[in-house]
């Protein structure tokens, strides 16, 4: 695998400070960060990690190695995706769609079926 430092040094950048996001979405209706600065390093430690194997993925693909290896270097990635994918909904859920039903927003339903359908 290659070392995933530079992927997630790059990620991080991007999120260092609190307020570098704020959340604007008609279900959160007031602006503020995404999420809090240690839900977002773990999502970006998940993202890492997922970049990473995807990365020795490709390297393995180059390098002609054996196709059960490939799949399940494959699988792992998809799942660091999925962890990532699951912090974030949960933050969604505890944050944006609270937020709406908090203040009577009646269009959250549809919003968290369409979350619900994608996953």
């Amino acid at each position: 695998m290659t070392d995933q430092r530079p992927i997630e040094d790059s990620l991080r950048a991007s999120w260092t400070t609190p307020d570098a996001v704020t959340n604007t979405s008609p279900a959160c209706g007031e602006s503020r960060p995404m999420m809090d600065p240690e839900r977002r390093s773990d999502v970006l430690s998940r993202l890492a990690k997922a970049g990473g194997q995807v990365q020795g993925v490709a390297k393995m693909v180059r390098d002609d190695r054996y196709c059960v290896d490939v799949l399940t270097q494959i699988s792992a990635a998809q799942k660091a995706l999925d962890g990532a994918a699951r912090v974030i909904t949960r933050n969604y859920l505890e944050r944006c769609v609270t937020d709406a039903m908090t203040s009577g927003d009646p269009l959250i339903y549809d919003e968290v079926m369409r979350v619900i359908d994608r996953r």
